[in-house]
Parts: C-alpha cells; sequence; structure tokens
C-alpha cells in the first residue's frame, strides 16, 4: 500500500533481526547453577535443538553445565552474534564495551539498577546506550526477561518457560508477544499454554534504552511465522514510530491485541517507575487504538482469549452471529452484549423459524433461538437450530449457551454426539460454545475447533473483536493513507500567541474563524464594531492572559458604539488590575454569532503519542458526561468523519426536533486541517483550544469563536 513504504522507512529490520536470527549466543555472566537467570539461557540451549553455538561467559569455571567455558568475551573464537548479559547493574558498561569490542550484533541486558530507579540510574543507561549505538549494536532491556523465538529454539531468556527435566517444551504457535513487563510476559506464555496454543516469537522489553515496542511490533508485523500480535504496554518514546508500527501490522493483516497500564493516576505511577517508560493520557490512548484498530483489552483473560482465538484462523464474513441457548435469560443476555459491542442479531427467515418450531412448538426460533428444557431429551435440537442458522440463516458465526452440559456425563456424551458431527460437517464457520467442563474436556473440544468460554458475555466480546479483524485479516479493508504534512504549517519556536494571533495561525491552516479585528484605541474598536456589524463582542488581547473570563475580560451582546467604547475602557481597567505586569496588545472585536451547534476542538501535546487532536460537543455534553473522542495526529477527513460518530452527541449535528442537519463537511475539514497543523508543530505547540467551535447548518459552513494556542 502508499504508505505502508513510508511505515518501513522508521524501521530497521537489519538492527532486529540478530535477536532471533543468531547463529551464536555468548552468555556473560553464565551459572553453573540451571536454575539461576545466567544458568537458564545456557540450560535452554543445551536442552533444545538450537541450530547454533553457545558460549558461556564465565572467568571462575572451565564449563557451565558441560559446555566449554570462556574467560572473557575476547576468548570466544570466531563471532558473536547476540550476548545475553546477567551481571550486576554496575558490571554492565564493561561487558558492553567487551561486546562492541567484539562486534556483537545485538545484546540482551536483564540486569536491574537503571532509569526504573532513579536519575543515576538513568545516567549509567544512558552511558551503555551511547557505547551499542556507536558500536552499531542493537539493545533490548535493561530491565527485562529476554526474548525467545520458539520456532528456533532461540532461548535467551531466564523465564521459567522450559521444564528442565525435558519436558513442558515451548510449543510452537503463531502467535508473538512484545511485553514491557518480564514478569508479565511469562505469565502470558503460561496462559496462552494453557489454552492449548503457542507462540512463534516472544520478547520483553524492559526499560527500551534502544529497542521499544514499536520495533518489534514492526518487525513482527513482516514475520511471515506471526499471525496475531500481542501487546503489554506502559509508554513509549516515539509516537512516529508507535503509529507507523501498528499502521504496518494492520496493513499487512496482523491482528493486534493490546493491553495496556496506566488508566488510573496511580497506574500511571506503577507504570513509570516499573520501566522508566513515558504513560500518557489514557483517553488520547483510547482513540490511537480505535484509529489504528487495535484490539484494547481491559483485563489480562481478555488479552489471552482474544489473540488465542485470532491465532485459531476464523473471522465471520460479517459482524453477525446466530445464537443458541439452553436459557431463555441466557439468550436476552446474549443478545444485549450483541448489541453493545456492535454485532447484529437477525431472525431466522420465516420457513426456518417454521422448521424449527416442529421440533420444539413451545420454544422460540427467532434469534436467539430457544428449545427450551426439549434439549434434556433430545440433543439433536441443539445441534439443528445451530445448523439453520447456518445453512437457512445466512450466518458463519454461531454461539451456543450450554451452561452445564459439559459437566453432567449422561449430557455431554449426548451433546458430542451431535456437536462433533455438526462440526465436521461445517468445518469452515466460527462456532462458540459457552459452557463448563473439566479442563481436558475443554481442551479436547477446542482441539475440534471450537472457540469455549465459562463466561458468555466472554463469548460474544470475542466473537466482536474476530468481526472487527476480519476484514483486515482478508485485505479487503481500504486504509487511509497518512496524510502529507505541509512544511508551511510550521511557526516559529518560542513564538507566543494573543488570541488575535491564534485564530491567524489557525486560519492559515484552513480553520476558518469569525470576522474580527484587533483594536489598540477607544475609536479604533468603535469602528471596528460598526464594520463588522452589531452586535459585537470585545475580549482582552494578551499573550499572557490565556483565560480571560477569569479576570472579567470578555464583553458580549455589544450594541452600539457607545457600548463597545465602555467595554474597551472596562476590559483594559480590569486585565491591568489583575495582570499588572502582563503586556496587554489591545482589544479583539468580532462579530457575535447566533445559532448553530456548539462543538469543541482541542490539541494536547500527549507525552507518548505526541499531539491529540479532541472532538467534542459542546456545553454539558463535554462538561458532565465528557462526551469526546481523540486521535493522534495527523489523520485523514475519513478518520475525522469517524472520531465524530465516536461521540454520542453526535446525533445533534444531524438534525433533531425540526432543526437542520449541521455542516458535518465543513466539520470534518476543520478536524482535519488542525491535525496538520498540530503535527506540523509537534515541538513547538503545547496545546490548542478551539471553544466554542459553532457548526452551521448545512452549507453554511463552520467557524471558531475562540482560539488558544499555548507553546510549549
Amino acid at each position: 500500500m502508499a504508505n505502508q513504504s513510508k511505515s518501513v522507512e522508521l524501521f530497521d529490520a537489519k538492527a532486529i533481526a540478530p535477536f532471533f536470527e543468531s547463529k551464536s549466543l555468548a552468555v556473560i555472566g553464565a551459572s553453573t547453577d540451571p536454575i539461576k537467570q545466567g544458568g537458564r539461557p545456557v540450560r535452554y540451549s543445551l536442552m533444545s535443538d538450537y541450530n547454533g553455538r553457545v558460549y558461556p561467559i564465565n572467568p571462575r569455571a572451565d564449563e557451565v553445565q558441560g559446555a566449554k567455558a570462556y574467560a572473557s568475551l575476547a576468548d570466544v573464537p570466531g563471532r558473536v552474534d547476540c550476548a545475553f548479559i546477567a551481571l550486576p547493574a554496575p558490571a554492565v558498561e564493561a561487558a558492553i564495551t567487551d561486546c562492541a569490542e567484539k562486534g556483537v550484533r545485538a545484546a540482551v541486558i536483564i540486569s536491574a539498577g537503571f532509569a526504573e530507579v532513579g536519575p543515576e540510574g538513568r545516567r549509567h543507561q544512558e552511558r551503555i546506550t551511547a557505547i551499542a549505538r556507536e558500536a552499531g549494536m542493537s539493545l533490548v532491556g535493561p530491565n527485562c526477561m529476554g526474548l525467545m523465538d520458539i520456532r528456533r529454539n532461540f532461548f535467551p531468556t531466564f523465564a521459567p518457560i522450559f521444564g528442565f527435566n525435558g519436558e513442558a517444551r515451548p510449543k510452537p504457535g503463531n502467535i508473538s508477544l512484545v511485553s514491557q513487563s518480564g514478569a508479565f510476559g511469562a505469565h502470558a506464555y503460561e496462559l496462552v499454554r494453557a489454552r492449548g496454543a503457542g507462540f512463534s516469537k516472544w520478547v520483553t522489553t524492559g526499560n527500551q534504552c534502544d529497542v521499544e515496542v514499536s520495533d518489534f511490533v514492526a518487525y513482527m508485523a513482516d514475520d511471515k511465522s506471526t499471525d496475531v500480535i500481542m501487546v503489554y504496554f506502559e509508554g513509549n518514546r516515539d509516537a512516529d514510530k508507535l503509529m507507523a508500527a501498528f499502521r504496518k501490522a494492520r496493513e499487512n493483516g496482523k491482528p493486534v491485541v493490546l493491553l495496556k497500564a496506566g488508566r488510573s493516576e496511580t497506574g500511571v505511577k506503577a507504570a513509570v517507575s516499573h520501566t522508566g517508560s513515558m504513560a500518557g493520557s489514557d483517553a488520547a490512548f483510547d482513540g490511537f487504538c480505535r484509529q489504528f484498530d487495535v484490539h484494547r483489552a481491559d483485563t489480562v483473560g481478555e488479552l489471552i482469549d482474544i489473540s488465542v482465538a485470532a491465532a485459531a484462523g476464523k473471522f465471520p464474513s460479517r459482524p453477525r452471529a446466530g445464537l443458541v441457548s439452553i436459557s431463555g435469560g441466557a439468550g436476552a443476555l446474549m443478545a444485549d452484549y450483541c448489541d453493545e459491542l456492535g454485532l447484529a442479531v437477525p431472525p431466522l427467515p420465516k420457513p426456518a423459524q417454521a422448521k424449527l418450531m416442529k421440533l420444539f412448538p413451545f420454544g422460540s426460533a427467532l434469534n436467539p433461538i430457544d428449545p427450551t428444557a426439549l434439549w434434556g431429551q433430545d440433543m439433536s435440537v441443539l445441534s439443528a437450530s445451530m445448523e439453520t442458522l447456518l445453512k437457512e440463516g445466512g450466518h458463519d458465526t454461531v454461539v451456543l449457551f450450554g451452561s452445564t452440559i459439559g459437566i453432567n456425563e449422561f449430557n455431554r456424551v449426548r451433546f458430542e454426539e451431535h456437536i462433533i458431527p455438526l462440526r465436521e460437517k461445517y468445518p469452515n464457520p466460527l462456532m462458540v460454545l459457552s459452557l463448563l467442563g473439566a479442563p481436558e474436556l475443554i481442551q479436547k473440544w477446542r482441539d475440534k475447533g471450537f472457540l469455549i468460554y465459562e463466561d458468555a458475555r466472554r463469548a460474544i466480546e470475542v466473537t466482536a473483536a474476530l468481526a472487527k479483524f476480519a476484514p483486515i485479516v482478508a485485505g479487503s479493508r481500504k486504509f487511509p493513507a497518512r496524510p502529507r504534512v505541509p512544511e508551511n504549517l510550521k511557526i516559529k519556536p518560542g513564538r507566543t500567541f494573543n488570541e488575535a494571533d491564534a485564530m491567524g495561525a489557525l486560519q492559515k491552516a484552513g480553520i476558518k474563524f469569525v470576522r474580527r479585528r484587533l483594536a489598540t484605541s477607544r475609536k479604533a474598536a468603535q469602528d471596528a464594531g460598526a464594520r463588522l456589524g452589531f452586535p459585537v463582542v470585545a475580549k482582552i488581547a494578551s499573550a499572557e492572559i490565556l483565560h480571560k473570563s477569569e479576570i472579567g475580560g470578555v464583553a458580549l451582546g455589544l450594541e452600539n458604539k457607545r457600548a463597545v467604547g465602555e467595554a474597551y475602557d472596562g476590559l483594559l481597567g480590569r486585565a491591568k488590575r489583575a495582570a499588572p505586569k502582563a503586556a496587554l496588545d489591545g482589544v479583539l472585536i468580532a462579530k457575535q454569532i447566533s445559532g448553530g451547534v456548539e462543538t469543541i476542538l482541542g490539541v494536547n501535546n500527549d507525552p507518548g503519542l505526541g499531539p491529540v487532536v479532541m472532538f467534542g460537543m459542546g456545553g454539558i455534553f463535554v462538561e458532565v458526561y465528557k462526551d469526546v473522542a481523540f486521535r493522534a495526529a495527523p489523520f485523514s477527513k475519513a478518520e475525522a468523519r469517524a472520531m465524530i460518530a465516536e461521540v454520542a452527541g453526535h446525533a445533534v449535528l444531524k438534525g433533531v426536533r425540526g432543526q437542520a442537519p449541521s455542516d458535518l463537511g465543513a466539520l470534518v475539514d476543520a478536524l482535519h486541517n488542525l491535525s496538520l497543523f498540530a503535527a506540523a508543530n509537534k515541538d513547538t505547540i503545547a496545546s490548542i483550544d478551539i471553544n466554542p467551535f459553532v457548526v452551521m447548518a448545512k452549507g453554511k459552513g463552520a467557524i471558531g469563536l475562540d482560539a488558544l494556542i499555548e507553546p510549549k
């Protein structure tokens, strides 16, 4: 695609490849004890079929776990591609220097005691990063648990994922994980394994002194053995790289399922102290995930369940579901969940309903289908209901609530006699079961191709997520190209803005504002009012007074020259008393506007995402309901439309109670142009506020009545 090549420019696949494609691994700080952190990667390599050389580095041992040991990295004969460093923090800098002199291409630093512990640790981390970059060496960590390429049996990690007697070896799969937390990565590994799935690649990034989550996501997006990318995320430094990585995954048809820490203020502090990450606004990150079709999970269970389900490779062709339930109440709940999560539940055609009603005359054959308690006598009513949804209802997704069928032996056997043949007859549709059963039974049915969950809501959540992923995986959805940011929108660093300046700068970017004049005398203000046409508004103009209303710096409804003159004198007087040291640029006289629908446009420079554009409806919608949407800048007009549709109050713009529809096209243009301006000035502007931004009737445009630009 057009913007895919641009995404690739931000990433160097050759810098990431040694972490997975190395033919030699040096374990610096190798231990003779296979349980210790420095002993595990040696043990894992010796137990597996790694097609490469392993060099334990230990100056106090001739051999480590049966492998020849070396006193130093310099003593290793030949080339070393990757190093695993398991040393106390003070010794890491010397080890990195040795790696640089040896020509090592990549190093994994598991040691803690760097940026996560404070300023001195950060300075230490910066020194080792500088040494590595000078040598052209990539680093993962520090403060991580390492990584692994399970398909290549490459295990530079100390994660407890390997049986020490040869059992429970990592199972290859098509999920790849990148986690900023090592312990979470190990936890996710076990949860995925317990569900019968496996990983292709598994990475923990820790403090991300060099290589970030985005680098690995981009690499996995191109990896042929990766079909699903799972992410545990805390924060990042480079917003452009993060956007490009997720854009690349989407364009390459790879579903991304992400869990982020830092929703609350306490969570943000914990994330920062954990890996030294930069964590920004949670609401902004939500908008970012929607923007790039990343599924943001709310819980660990949701992260695992949706990733494993996506890895199974069955996706609905349409966002709709056929529901069957042995409980009328559970069927109603599932229908509610579908409505909430964007899945249609269309009724069966009349002939199909009539056919089923002959099997259970006192049930319901709509959708959800409820065969009543008859299923206890004849399990065929369940399989017949599912088959009717598939064959005559046009569904390729069926969800069955079976409750305790898997626990009662008598019911289980009879259910299997019908459900397994149905699966074999229809191998392609997505069949989801919500029921209870022993772990071995659940795994048996999963192996047959069913997705199984105890909770009916989780069953619907997974189905809805797969439906959203379907067009991405199929390549049938066209994604808007990343807009080009015009160079002429850039403003000079350090420039300050009064309101007139802010309106002027934004108007040059294509955002329309009310007609206005900046007056520096009483007479000029009166003449401006007359030329603009009464009534007008008067506002104090000063780059040092950002919140004018708080000091009485705004006068509304001025109907004549006398009122304008009095307002001019009064505004200047109040401003001088409230802010005696502030430089006053005059008074802004603007035409007073009536009618239209008030909205709010804004920009905030998020520490992790860069400039983020906000849109919301005016009045109580934003003040009380916090009904707003966010997108990372820049974005297309199509994304602006999606952003508007996310706001619940946007229905007002379509026209309600006899009001004419608003000019949505003008609003879309304004949001798009604001995103370009914000992106162009990401290094110079901290925030932008356009409030109110009034959207007039269709065909009559949209105009800003107030503007504030706060420089960095």
